[in-house]
């Protein structure tokens, strides 16, 4: 070990490195870079002020604005198609229960052909008991179901009870076709049954297929229908006329084509989804009646040859 002149080891002090060489010269490391100041270099923080954020405005980064837009394009899509498919189930719904409807009446219709039965009806059908009170319940079954699904909506889309009251007027109708049918020959209950057919289809389609809108004339075939039922009432032979009788078929044809665009929902007015039985009661008295007209305006055609 090596001594300096006074006989000492040598002393290692903090800042000086280990004894290299002579001891009168000792070795002082470096200061370190920490000691000096960073803002001798200023120069980087003075150029990223000088080029705030806001000098790159967003309105140059649109695509984060697509996302939305197409998000909601899509939300739209899907909520026509819902829509779309709720409402074709309701019409299936509608004209599944309106045919159900028109073969009871055309099954009731059907026992008329038979001689017995047409013979039992119409001999002295005043003072047969059964048919005064089915038509004093007929009556009162038609007007109490008529204020039920006009008055009480609730109560029209409540199961059963709409099914009940539907099923009763249907019944009740049915059983006044078959004894309005069995005063009539059969051939013209099979041309005015031909001739409403046919009709009924060709007002559907038009109904289906025309761009004129006549939701808008619910207010005036309602006051025509009230004028036509009220001149029925006050004049009865009116009722014999074929002129009156061919308003009638008007005016119900009219509603034919009404209820049916009601129904589709493609103009300005339609039923909502709850209301298939209120749609389907329309349309079976608008093709009943119409039958029943018909059938009357065959019947004086036919006594004038």
């Amino acid at each position: 070990m090596d001594y300096n002149q006074n006989n000492q080891p040598p002393q290692y002090q903090p800042g000086y490195a280990p004894y290299q060489g002579q001891t009168a010269e000792p070795m002082i490391s470096p200061q370190p870079y920490a000691q000096q100041p960073y803002t001798q270099q200023p120069y980087a923080q003075q150029q990223y002020a000088q080029q705030p954020y806001a000098q790159q405005p967003y309105a140059q980064q649109p695509y984060a604005q697509q996302p939305y837009a197409a998000n909601k394009a899509d939300d739209v899509a899907a909520e026509q198609s819902y829509e779309y498919v709720v409402r074709k189930g309701f019409i299936v719904k509608t004209y599944g229960i309106l045919l159900s409807q028109l073969a009871l009446t055309c099954f009731f219709i059907l026992l008329t052909f038979i001689p017995a039965i047409k013979q039992y009806v119409t001999r002295d059908l005043i003072n047969k008991p059964i048919i005064v009170a089915f038509l004093i319940i007929f009556l009162i079954v038609t007007i109490v179901v008529c204020i039920v699904f006009s008055c009480c909506q609730d109560t029209a889309r409540t199961v059963p009870i709409n099914y009940i009251l539907l099923f009763s007027f249907t019944l009740c109708m049915s059983f006044y076709c078959f004894l309005l049918c069995s005063f009539y020959e059969t051939s013209l209950v099979i041309s005015a049954a031909l001739l409403t057919f046919g009709a009924t289809v060709g007002l559907t389609v038009y109904a289906a297929r025309t761009k004129t809108d006549f939701t808008f004339c619910g207010a005036f075939l309602f006051a025509c229908l009230f004028i036509l039922v009220l001149t029925g009432i006050l004049f009865f032979w009116v009722r014999f006329s074929v002129l009156y009788l061919m308003l009638g078929v008007m005016i119900y044809s009219l509603y034919l084509i009404y209820d049916t665009q009601l129904i589709i929902g493609n103009k300005t007015f339609k039923y909502g989804v709850d209301d298939y039985c209120l749609a389907a009661l329309n349309l079976y008295i608008d093709i009943i009646y119409m039958f029943i007209k018909i059938l009357q305006i065959l019947a004086i055609i036919q006594g004038k040859k």
